[in-house]
């Protein structure tokens, strides 16, 4: 009958799984992110660095001080987690907490001097590996990329 798509086709596409799926965004950025994130991640391992103090130290960079719990929504991360890498961050004398009382969260997170020559290490790694994670992308192709996940983060992200 014309029209009518065949056993085998039906069956085929079947397996392949709905055509929308193909093409959705969400899968891809997903994806997208944690090879990105796998691919820096390996980069700062080489440089001696995490991708945690990494994240730490660019938010104190780009911000300044800050009290943890702040920090922690700024990373949107839980603050056990970011307590556990800031213990681990303050052994190494990359960060001070000052505390202004009995409260662990309510301390105020510095970079220390340490901090500051790891930060100065490894803002080099981050700037090649955005290099290469956007080779063959123009400039204008890389603003506008850069435009469209604002917009994405608008409507799914923290409100």
């Amino acid at each position: 009958m014309p029209g009518r798509p065949s056993a085998e086709r039906v069956a085929a596409e079947a397996d392949a799984g709905p055509t929308w799926l193909r093409s959705s965004v969400a899968p891809k950025l997903h994806l997208t992110a944690k090879s990105c994130r796998a691919f820096f991640e390996e980069r700062l391992a080489e440089s001696g660095a995490t991708f945690a103090a990494w994240t730490v130290l660019a938010a104190l960079k780009l911000e300044g001080p800050m009290i943890q719990r702040v920090l922690a929504q700024y990373l949107s991360i839980e603050g056990p987690t970011l307590s556990r890498h800031l213990e681990s961050m303050e052994r190494r004398g990359l960060v001070v907490r000052k505390r202004t009382g009995a409260d662990r969260r309510a301390a105020t997170v510095e970079i220390a001097p340490e901090g500051e020559e790891l930060y100065g290490r490894i803002s080099s790694v981050a700037v090649r590996s955005q290099q290469d994670m956007l080779k063959g992308l123009s400039d204008q192709e890389v603003a506008q990329l850069s435009t469209l996940l604002d917009r994405i983060l608008e409507n799914v992200g923290p409100r």
